[in-house]
């Protein structure tokens, strides 16, 4: 019985330790514009990260799926990296100067994400600093490559 017992024991730390540190996070990702985060782990260690935010005029949608790995031999900090899309819209003028007719210019492209984070003991607070490319391929057609960004959450 007592076998049993630290064998369930252990099967119960394992899975805590691997579990995720917070079920969800909202804040504000700082970039070239702030954008809305919402940051949402699912199973083990893999999490789903929403960013809404502005460009030029326009506003921009981001859907990135992460794998997150433990950093520093500790378990409050963890690199992730993953993928996903992101579509957005501006009004644009018209090549031919027109002051009053505007176009919608729509985008859609393909992300990457690197980036570190940290949550805290203390307070619900989970910071994170990253680099996300971006390649266009509907629309302002090309590669972005120095999109870096830091992130304030609140983790719950």
């Amino acid at each position: 019985m007592k076998k049993h017992i630290t064998i369930l024991s252990l099967i119960l730390l394992i899975s805590v330790s691997s579990k995720a540190q917070y079920n969800g996070a909202i804040g504000i990702r700082f970039t070239d514009g702030p954008a809305v985060s919402a940051k949402f782990n699912t199973w083990g260690s893999s999490a789903f990260e929403v960013l809404v935010g502005g460009f030029g005029n326009g506003l921009k949608g981001t859907l990135l799926y992460e794998m997150h790995n433990p950093a520093f031999n500790s378990t409050r900090w963890r690199w992730y990296y993953g993928f996903g899309g992101h579509a957005g819209a501006s009004p644009v003028k018209r090549k031919n100067y027109d002051p009053i007719y505007h176009d919608d210019v729509f985008h859609i492209g393909v992300d990457g994400i690197v980036g570190l984070e940290h949550t805290f003991t203390e307070i619900p607070i989970n910071i994170s600093a990253d680099w996300k490319p971006e390649f266009n391929f509907v629309n302002y057609t090309g590669l972005v490559l120095p999109v870096f960004g830091l992130s304030g959450r609140f983790a719950f």
